[in-house]
């Protein structure tokens, strides 16, 4: 057993968000987005447990606009690869930057991306 977690996810723009990609190494859980749990036994390297898992903005008017959530050693992340975001209350993130969401062992990480493109911004829960 090693240390869980929740991940709340919101979306508040206009866009459908359709999974495209999930993937997972040495976790015990990653039943996305329900729950995350490290493989921390006998045996396991921590700094290994990783999860990834990508969305698509449907109809935005970019064409391709993703962005991924992903999880390693207790922490966990949101990346843009293809556009920038504002995280709240006015800090830019660049195309290819990340948010990091933070971790809290058997507690709850919200992510929200809100807004509509070009203008989105993401706000989280304090670390």
């Amino acid at each position: 057993m090693g240390q869980g977690g929740f991940l709340t996810i919101y979306n508040a723009t206009q866009y459908d968000w359709k999974k495209t990609y999930q993937h997972s190494y040495q976790m015990n859980a990653w039943d996305f987005p329900n729950l995350v749990e490290f493989d921390e036994g006998v045996g396991k390297k921590p700094g290994d447990d990783a999860g990834d898992v990508d969305f698509e903005l449907q109809g935005a008017p970019a064409g391709h606009a993703t962005f991924r959530l992903a999880v390693s050693f207790r922490n966990l992340w949101a990346r843009f690869a293809t556009f920038a975001v504002t995280l709240a209350p006015n800090t830019p993130i660049p195309v290819g930057g990340q948010v990091e969401l933070g971790w809290r062992h058997d507690g709850t990480v919200v992510f929200i991306l809100a807004g509509q493109y070009p203008n989105l911004h993401v706000l989280k829960n304090a670390n």
